[in-house]
């Protein structure tokens, strides 16, 4: 691996590519978990937060909870008419009922994201009517309205193209979203919001293999006059390679990571031209590398092919794909694999490998030099390392997202002739990784490294290092004056 950074080379102002981040349901936070998310990874610019119709409202009693027990049931599996995923529901330890799940993230993003799920089951199959299922809906989105004015975007239901969330039809979920859209529209006619809501989804979890799915909903939404007013997908690397291969899409499955994203983005806007639609915005609002696992190491996996993914797409003002990791906190039990940060047990928070890579990419400052990595070790090489400038110094992310351990050269041109100090933060697994390694407590990201090197007449920095498998790090290289 070889990564030369170009000091002369200026590609503007460096974009954060972390803004966009998701919270969950399934295992909610504490409530002084937002502020402190926001305190390490900088405040959302786009938050996404969940109502579950079936925890809000009871349809068998007609009663609603406004501030509900976080997956709590109030029904065994066995007597729910479907039983979605709540077999993999655990409720927080901290307890945290809605309106604080809410209104916390509210306060540390600016602007929210509500999913609005579960019902879809019980509408499809006639358990609730469309009209009954059309009231709940408008009356759930207008409480959450109330508690956190700053939610745009309403998203209808979550990966109903699986059974755990649905397994629905196109026909089945369109029927569904037009009652979305009645109801949304009544809101914003009846309230006047000054942030008014947008409806959108379908929020696939397969996309690449149910994409005839998405176009037939499309059509059908087209033909009874609605658009979307924005898209969201999810994408799950490994994940979507095993599916991809089971349904015999074997030409996309040999795709990166990075191709199958730009794929997905290919296939929508020829969509959109398909049926003279205009563009709006597209949500990765869902996305990861590794599967859904509670094993400690796939932390490390996932978070050294995130920061390829967010790199590739992120790094924009306005970019076509817009990315949201998965996920700030979940059961590590079940979720190891994505979550960002742990619960500890005195009550303060540690980061996992992927919360360090966020926070990595997030506290980048300054100008964005020119980069290219040869001696090619793994896929998206071109996403495999970022180098920012400052007042302060040059910072450069390496990442190596492959299966063995790959000796690196670094390599800055453009430099003075001087010393230089540069510091390493490594995160593999037994550096800054709360999840495996006993020595380090994941509260902040320790440095691991330090060396300093001449650069003579030729201006060229050079530092000589190795990376692990799915190992990433951070150097700060500073002028010694």
């Amino acid at each position: 691996m070889k990564i030369k950074v170009n000091r002369s080379e200026k590609l503007g102002r460096y974009i954060d590519p972390t803004r966009w981040q998701n919270s969950t349901l399934r295992y909610s936070p504490p409530e002084d978990f937002p502020a402190y998310m926001s305190e390490q990874i900088g405040r959302a610019a786009i938050m996404r937060v969940w109502i579950t119709l079936d925890e809000y409202f009871d349809y068998r009693t007609g009663e609603v909870y406004p501030d509900y027990d976080i997956g709590v049931a109030r029904y065994p599996v066995e007597e729910l008419h479907y039983p979605y995923d709540w077999k993999n529901i655990v409720p927080a330890p901290s307890g945290t009922r809605f309106k604080a799940y809410l209104t916390s993230h509210a306060k540390e993003a600016d602007e929210l994201l509500l999913n609005v799920r579960r019902f879809e089951r019980e509408v499809s199959d006639g358990v609730i009517t469309y009209d009954e299922y059309e009231s709940i809906f408008e009356k759930a989105v207008e409480y959450c309205k109330e508690l956190a004015p700053n939610i745009r975007y309403i998203e209808c239901c979550n990966e109903v193209d699986i059974r755990s969330f649905g397994d629905l039809t196109a026909d089945e979920y369109v029927k569904i979203y037009l009652c979305a859209y009645r109801a949304v529209k009544r809101l914003n006619e009846k309230h006047g919001y000054d942030l008014p809501l947008e409806l959108g989804g379908f929020a696939a979890a397969h996309p690449l293999t149910v994409w005839n799915m998405m176009r037939e909903i499309v059509e059908k939404l087209q033909a009874a006059g609605v658009e979307m007013d924005f898209y969201s997908y999810h994408h799950y690397e490994a994940g979507a390679t095993q599916n991809l291969v089971s349904k015999k899409h074997y030409d996309v499955a040999r795709l990166s990571g990075v191709e199958k994203l730009g794929h997905i983005l290919k296939l929508h806007n020829e969509m959109l031209a398909d049926f003279g639609l205009p563009k709006r915005k597209v949500f990765l609002n869902e996305l990861g590398r590794a599967k859904t696992t509670g094993i400690d190491g796939d932390s490390l996996y996932n978070a050294a092919g995130l920061i390829t993914y967010l790199l590739a797409f992120g790094c924009s003002d306005e970019p076509e794909l817009y990315p949201f990791p998965w996920c700030t906190f979940h059961n590590p039990n079940l979720q190891i694999s994505y979550t960002q940060f742990l619960l500890c047990e005195d009550g303060s928070y540690a980061m996992t490998p992927n919360g360090i890579a966020v926070k990595m990419l997030h506290d980048l400052r300054g100008e964005r030099l020119g980069v290219s990595v040869s001696e090619h070790f793994a896929r998206d090489p071109e996403y495999t390392a970022v180098a920012v400038e400052d007042e302060c110094g040059i910072s450069v992310i390496a990442a190596n997202p492959s299966g063995e351990t790959v000796m690196g050269e670094l390599e800055i041109s453009g430099m003075e002739e001087g010393s230089y100090t540069i510091k390493g933060h490594l995160c593999d697994p037994k550096h800054n990784n709360c999840v495996t390694a006993k020595n380090c407590d994941g509260k902040s990201i320790e440095q691991t490294a330090e060396a300093v090197h001449k650069v003579s007449a030729d201006g060229v920095f050079r530092h000589v290092f190795a990376l692990e498998k799915d190992s990433f790090t951070l150097y700060k290289i500073v002028e010694n004056k």
